[in-house]
């Protein structure tokens, strides 16, 4: 027994000598997939279909990219949706339209999309995973009450759905859709950093936003009472006096290459989903790998259509890189 255990320490030791001796590998890290979805319509607002690859160019901060390019109509690339709803007690009317909403989701995420949930007032709560089944999307849906007071951490909530969507598959289209005011409350994330992981996920922010002193106005006062406590005309005439304030959705849907839609009544935001759905299975999806960086920096990207000088091009307009060479 003792010459068997000298035996195996003089073997570790022989081990340890070659590893010492041996020359420590250098990695490079593979430069993440950059996804570009791009929107092309005429002067009059009608869809451009039927380009390919050689109709584009994209540059990459003035440099042109070698683009792969899955063309408008294919849905290739399923569609994972991480549907954010604010339900702050000042959120009631609007959620009464909301609650009705939950079959027109499909016009979005197409066949073999999936829909998670995530509800932020002072709280940020992810009340149904993803799933493919509408029966469950449908019930959470039913379950939308209105609380916590008129706290509304709409970036908290927006920055939940985006490390949700971190976790799918790179083919995968990683889309939220924001249900909420247009201002945020109380949220401990800051904007720029939300912005620098959504544009480093390929996430596209879509956002519905509604007023909350003018929704309630739109709602029959039968089914605000149904919803207890009333509307707080107070409230919303405090309301007024911050109507002035920075357009977050507006700068989440900007910088990701969505779009912000608002609404009031529930027909109003039956046409928004229905723009959104639109938009979503009538866009070009460009990709591309951008060389390996030392550091982070920012990319300026922008699209342009050969030969088609009147092509009105929507896309993000830049993304941050995370590649780093390792030493």
């Amino acid at each position: 027994m003792l010459l068997q255990g000298w035996v195996r320490l003089a073997l570790w030791l022989v081990f340890c000598v070659m590893c010492m001796g041996a020359q420590e590998p250098t990695f490079k890290t593979q430069a993440p997939l950059v996804v570009v979805p791009v929107t092309v319509s005429t002067l009059s607002g009608e869809r451009v279909w039927g380009l390919t690859a050689s109709d584009f160019e994209l540059l990459d901060n003035d440099r042109p990219q070698r683009l792969t390019v899955e063309p408008w109509g294919t849905y290739e690339s399923q569609v994972s949706l991480v549907v954010v709803i604010q339900t702050s007690s000042i959120s009631k009317a609007a959620l009464l339209k909301i609650k009705k909403m939950p079959a027109m989701l499909d016009g979005i995420t197409g066949d073999g999309g999936e829909v998670a949930v995530v509800t932020t007032d002072s709280e940020v709560k992810t009340v149904q995973n993803f799933t493919t089944r509408w029966e469950p999307i449908q019930e959470t849906f039913e379950k939308l009450t209105a609380s916590g007071g008129n706290a509304g951490r709409i970036l908290d909530g927006v920055d939940t759905a985006v490390q949700m969507l971190a976790l799918k598959p790179q083919g995968r289209r990683r889309v939220i859709l924001l249900l909420s005011e247009a201002r945020d409350r109380d949220s401990k994330v800051k904007v720029g950093d939300l912005l620098t992981r959504a544009e480093q996920q390929n996430v596209t922010i879509y956002t519905a936003s509604y007023s909350a002193y003018v929704t309630p106005f739109t709602t029959k006062a039968g089914e605000l009472q149904a919803q207890g406590g009333g509307f707080d005309i107070l409230a919303m005439l405090a309301e007024i006096a911050h109507a002035a304030q920075q357009n977050v959705g507006k700068t989440l849907a900007e910088y990701t290459g969505g779009r912000q839609l608002g609404f009031n009544t529930l027909r109003h935001l039956e046409d928004d989903l229905a723009e959104i759905g639109k938009e979503v299975h009538s866009q070009y999806q460009l990709s591309f790998v951008p060389a390996a960086e030392e550091k982070p920096v920012y990319h300026e990207i922008v699209v342009k259509i050969k030969d088609h000088a009147d092509a009105v091009v929507r896309a993000r307009p830049g993304y941050w890189s995370i590649n780093e060479l390792a030493k």
